[in-house]
């Protein structure tokens, strides 16, 4: 964005910032009325989670006698989160800083960012379907936006927003039963039809998102938000599989003018199963050429004290608040809405 001195002589630029300030306030006032608990988790972890395709930003500290000890800044708060829930916590959300390495400085990525994140236990994830478009409508409401902007796109907020399913939204965009490319050598016949060039051995969600990223996601919600949720089980290490449809999980995301804004499950509390797929996950970031770590045992052990049956049913989200900022602002990309940005003090 900003620096001060932007701040100072630029009004346009002082405006975003005000409302930022105010959007975050209003997230607050939102979570505290519907009866959740605000936290306050780590930033620097011992071990970080294990998204093949995240780069925590690693960190060193050193102990009194001068040993050096590896931490990184997380990527988001989620293994803490459901610590707490574990801790007896029903409704837990945060606002806070995460970072993420080898991120864009252009855009709508930034190496630092500041993320909502909540979780319902028990809890679905069509109710925090629920809660995010509440929390969309409540901000509106209090900024009196019925619409926000996204590259020169207005989007009604306040009516009812759209929810499709990852194989309706490939159905209506491109005329492909996503049924029938679920596995990684069909998705890659199915690329290369379309023109895309496909390594050997490269990973189903790479292709996958090849043909998402280049042909579906610009079409998403453009008159209105829209949830897509189901998505393929191989995408979602960490939510429950669909108990329509095992081939499917329980993942949405919310697409507001094209823009993705927040990744959410209805959360897999099996820690047997959740321990199996975090250890996938780290072989995919063997070779994929990435830094490796141990799975965080006491985020298994959490997962092993929640309370069964359907009591251990969790959803839980994570929500770009800089990304909420753009729209509801106008902004031209993200770094406009974030004072002091990694970009600037490169600058």
């Amino acid at each position: 964005m900003s620096t001060w001195s932007d701040l100072k002589n630029t009004p346009r630029l002082k405006e975003i910032y005000n409302t930022r300030i105010e959007i975050i306030k209003l997230i607050r006032e939102f979570f505290w009325s519907q009866g959740f608990i605000e936290t306050d988790t780590p930033v620097a972890v011992r071990l970080a989670s294990q998204e093949p395709y995240l780069n925590p930003l690693p960190i060193t500290i050193h102990d009194p006698n001068g040993k050096q000890v590896d931490f990184y800044l997380r990527t988001s708060p989620e293994y803490s989160l459901k610590k707490l829930l574990a801790a007896g916590y029903e409704k837990v959300f945060e606002i806070g800083k995460c970072f993420r390495d080898f991120e864009s400085f252009v855009g709508n990525h930034n190496t630092e960012f500041t993320m909502v994140e909540w979780y319902r236990a028990p809890g679905k994830y069509q109710d925090i379907m629920d809660d995010t478009e509440n929390l969309f409508k409540f901000i509106g409401k209090k900024l009196n936006k019925d619409k926000v902007q996204y590259k020169e796109k207005e989007i009604n907020i306040l009516e009812d927003w759209d929810r499709l399913s990852m194989k309706e939204v490939w159905q209506k965009f491109i005329g492909v039963n996503l049924d029938d490319y679920l596995q990684v050598d069909k998705m890659a016949e199915l690329a290369k039809s379309k023109g895309y060039n496909i390594q050997e051995n490269e990973p189903y969600e790479d292709i996958f998102y090849k043909i998402f990223l280049n042909e579906i996601e610009s079409n998403l919600g453009n008159d209105r938000p829209v949830f897509v949720y189901d998505y393929p089980a191989q995408m979602s290490s960490l939510s429950r599989l669909c108990e329509h449809d095992n081939r499917y999980a329980e993942r949405f995301e919310l697409y507001v003018g094209g823009l993705e804004l927040a990744n959410a499950f209805g959360e897999l509390t099996d820690a047997v199963e959740q321990e199996k797929r975090l250890v996938e996950d780290m072989e995919k970031r063997k070779q994929l050429g990435k830094e490796t770590w141990p799975v965080d045992p006491d985020f298994i052990n959490a997962l092993a004290g929640l309370p069964a049956g359907a009591l251990a049913q969790v959803g839980g989200i994570a929500l770009g608040v800089d990304r909420m900022v753009v729209l509801f602002t106008g902004a031209k990309d993200l770094n406009e809405t974030i004072f002091g940005s990694v970009k600037d003090q490169l600058i």
